[in-house]
């Protein structure tokens, strides 16, 4: 990966902050929400975008007669976050060193 080609997933903070959390497991829409301070209208049109582009897969069911919504995060996703990282690691480590 390279700076031109970096996704679309990973230049919105919201997304951004999904995908990590979403790397220790799945995570329910309201949890999702906790740990990004995002509305319910922001971040459900974030998870349909990130649905979209096959970074994560949305589990519906009842809890109780309650709606919830379960993501996890799929290898694809998986492995963009990973290629990703390595770009930002190799952009420090070709910085020169601060005076």
């Amino acid at each position: 990966m390279e700076l031109s080609q970096i996704p679309s997933a990973f230049q919105s903070r919201l997304r951004l902050s999904v995908i990590a959390a979403l790397l220790s497991g799945p995570q329910t829409f309201r949890a999702l929400q906790d740990l990004t301070g995002a509305t319910p209208g922001n971040l459900g049109k974030q998870m349909e975008l990130l649905e979209a582009e096959g970074y994560v897969q949305s589990q519906k069911a009842f809890v109780g007669r309650r709606p919830s919504t379960t993501y996890r995060l799929l290898p694809f996703g998986r492995e963009q976050f990973t290629q990703y990282v390595a770009l930002l690691a190799s952009i420090l480590d070709q910085a020169p060193p601060e005076p």
